[in-house]
């Protein structure tokens, strides 16, 4: 069921489990609608494509030419509407859908604006499009979201299509301190769904040796992270763990086997402020041969919404 609306500045609507979709009539937007689709299926939300345009300004660009600033204010508006309707047109019927035309200083700012107006679980931004098919490299925008977000922040990689229906989460999880909160938001997020659920940790070793110590420790916190989500959780599916090893990151994450049905949640760096999002190094570089969407989730976030 599609409901178009179209939202200027700031419109108060009644709580739902929503998402903030960042949308732009570019290939990279088209992405972000997908996840957005594909997210929304696996938990009953709700869609609000979003694109943001600056303040209004007295100054026309020149390739405008004579057209007055009032004159092009509302060819930008009426463009905007019907990139909007473009990017609703890609929502399948299964899925609810609204779209708004917002205003604010940066993409950034007002993305983050329209996830506290519309007191959203999460935002959904697209790779940049320099990256390669089925993999990240993170734009502008999306890096402003993964320092600064105070709500999980979902990636779609470059040339991303949603499925009939996501199956697997992956959780990438280390020993340090915070991988409660990381657990928490993944409980709320899978609550009463049915999915399976995957649990890994990464671990770089030289090239050519053994490192029997590093993988027990791992197993032994893979241990303990089983014990404290199935004793908590109400998802249906089977659930596992996993101790990826390779000469690098990067390496690790390759070395793991990745559905075209799965997403992949990691948290945030200890650096992160309270409630934001910080995007460590590890994270990064996972990114870079990551070939699923993935969800950032930030330091003590609240984990109480069920989506």
């Amino acid at each position: 069921m599609r409901h178009p609306s179209r939202t200027e500045g700031e419109t108060r609507v009644t709580r739902v489990p929503n998402y903030v979709v960042a949308y732009e009539a570019t290939e990279r937007g088209n992405d972000t609608v997908e996840l957005g689709v594909a997210l929304a299926r696996l938990t009953r939300s709700e869609l609000r494509l979003c694109l943001v345009l600056p303040h209004h300004s007295s100054t026309v660009p020149a390739r405008v030419g004579a057209v007055s600033s009032p004159d092009y204010q509302a060819l930008l508006e009426e463009q905007s509407l019907e990139w909007l309707e473009q990017g609703l047109a890609r929502v399948p019927a299964d899925v609810i859908a609204t779209t708004h035309l917002l205003y604010a200083e940066s993409t950034t700012e007002g993305l983050l604006q329209a996830a506290r107006t519309f007191d959203s679980d999460r935002i959904v931004v697209g790779a940049s499009r320099r990256g390669l098919m089925n993999r990240f490299t993170i734009g502008s925008v999306a890096n402003a979201l993964l320092h600064s977000s105070p709500v999980p922040v979902a990636l779609a990689p470059r040339g991303y299509k949603a499925p009939a229906q996501l199956t697997r989460i992956t959780c990438a999880i280390g020993t340090r301190p915070g991988w409660r909160t990381l657990l928490d938001s993944l409980l709320a997020f899978s609550e009463d769904l049915t999915v399976d659920l995957r649990f890994v940790t990464l671990v770089e070793v030289d090239a050519g040796r053994r490192h029997p110590a590093e993988q027990a420790e791992s197993q032994t916190h893979l241990a303990e992270v089983l014990e404290y989500f199935q004793s908590r959780s109400t998802a249906h599916g089977a659930i596992s763990t996993e101790v990826a090893s390779g000469h690098s990151v990067e390496a690790a994450v390759e070395a793991l086997d990745w559905q075209p049905t799965e997403v992949a949640f990691v948290g945030s760096s200890r650096l992160a402020q309270p409630t934001t999002i910080f995007l460590g190094i590890t994270a990064h570089r996972m990114l870079h041969a990551l070939p699923v969407p993935l969800i950032v989730v930030p330091t003590g976030t609240d984990a109480r919404k069920p989506h």
